[in-house]
């Protein structure tokens, strides 16, 4: 005697395809979002990769050494100032970086005699024009005191 077996209905087929998708996790969506002939995370060996495999520009510089990325080097830090005045509108100080070396960064600071509205407040915080040295200059309203102090920090740049 044979007996019959009923075919699944289509939404039994569909609830169990829907409970495999669920119990399989996320490792399938994972397989989805490695582009066809690479290689993921999960499939490289600690130190495999050799400089040739790499492609050009795909790096950061926070996965270098000290040291292995040309560039920016021996940087000091050059302070000018205090530059003091009195009964003065403007007040400036200047500093130059050693020779061979550019400015990559500066600035400075103001303080005493600062007035609401009338400063003393900075306006000028820029490199020199070839480079060579930043230039920190308040200004105020009316002539008054003001004590300012700058710094520029120098480095060889190739």
């Amino acid at each position: 005697m044979f007996r019959f077996i009923p075919r699944p209905s289509a939404a039994m087929v569909i609830a169990c395809l829907a409970l495999a998708v669920a119990l399989s996790g996320t490792s399938y969506a994972q397989i989805l979002n490695v582009p066809v002939n690479s290689v993921g995370t999960a499939q490289l060996k600690a130190n495999a990769v050799i400089s040739s495999k790499v492609k050009n520009h795909s790096l950061l510089a926070a996965d270098f050494k000290p040291g292995q990325l040309p560039g920016v080097s021996g940087y000091e830090v050059v302070e000018g100032g205090p530059s003091i005045v009195m009964n003065q509108v403007y007040n400036s100080v200047a500093m130059t970086c050693p020779a061979g070396k550019k400015a990559i960064g500066g600035g400075g600071g103001t303080g005493g005699g600062i007035v609401p509205g009338d400063g003393p407040y900075i306006v000028v915080n820029m490199p020199s024009s070839d480079g060579s040295g930043w230039l920190v200059q308040t200004a105020r309203a009316t002539s008054g005191y003001s004590a300012l102090v700058g710094r520029v920090i120098c480095a060889k740049v190739p």
